[in-house]
């Protein structure tokens, strides 16, 4: 009988490489604290109560818990992707916008999160990295505050608010960014880290696209959003300005 098994090992190493290109890559790269998960609630806008729980591969149960605060009023929270820093300790940044209780009073509070693990257990530290004051935006009691991340900045406004503001995430330096007009309406992001700011005048709306590294990327009409693997939007809430869609096209750069 002839025998193929050479053949099949070539074919077998071919298909494992080919299904190493579509394989998820978060089925691929799992952080050390992946089977546990972190759920907040609060009773009071003052502060954030958390706790993790999961499993590990010797215990399973609640590992630790927590509270984020004291706030004024805590509007809006939002986390960076975890990363691992060796193969024992995952860290990921937290942020909480504060309406303040004054207008101009509004604030943005980071803070680094560690969770150092074992096979049986998951230690956890937060820590307070800074307080920023957001005076720019308009805040006090009755506002709607939005807010994103993405690997370098955080953005954050209110609905009350003529523009938003960016805060850098290394040193913490506030900017206004929004380069059309009106009242900010919506600040959306996708996976890669682009960012939209929606504005709104009169029914007019217009938007601004910032990129991963916090650089301008362009703006124009219409109530644009975008759209992320982990929270669902509500189309409804982006009217469409008939005649706003942008001219499809592109252009080659010019050689460097």
């Amino acid at each position: 009988m002839r025998c193929y098994c050479a053949h099949w090992s070539v074919f077998a190493a071919a298909l494992l490489l080919t299904l190493g290109f579509v394989v998820p890559a978060h089925a691929q790269n799992r952080n050390p604290d992946s089977t546990l998960y972190t759920y907040y609630e609060t009773n009071q806008p003052t502060e954030l109560h958390w706790v993790t729980c999961g499993s590990l591969p010797l215990s399973e149960g609640c590992y630790g818990s927590g509270s984020l605060g004291p706030f004024t009023n805590a509007c809006a929270i939002v986390q960076s992707v975890p990363g691992a820093i060796n193969p024992f300790t995952v860290v990921r940044y937290i942020y909480v916008l504060d309406t303040g209780s004054q207008a101009n009073g509004m604030t943005l509070t980071a803070y680094k999160r560690t969770d150092s693990l074992t096979q049986s257990n998951d230690t956890i530290t937060i820590q307070t990295l800074a307080t920023v004051p957001l005076p720019s935006l308009v805040g006090g009691s009755g506002v709607t505050c939005m807010m994103v991340q993405n690997p370098t900045n955080v953005y954050a406004a209110s609905n009350q608010s003529s523009d938003a503001v960016s805060i850098n995430k290394t040193t913490y330096a506030v900017n206004t960014v929004g380069e059309v007009f009106g009242n900010v309406t919506a600040i959306t992001a996708d996976s890669y880290g682009y960012v939209t700011i929606n504005q709104e005048q009169n029914g007019t709306y217009g938007n601004t696209v910032y990129g991963p590294n916090g650089q301008l990327e362009g703006d124009g009409g219409g109530a644009y959003f975008m759209i992320n693997p982990i929270d669902a939007v509500n189309p409804a809430n982006y009217p469409f300005t008939y005649g706003s869609l942008p001219q499809v096209g592109y252009r080659l750069k010019s050689a460097q």
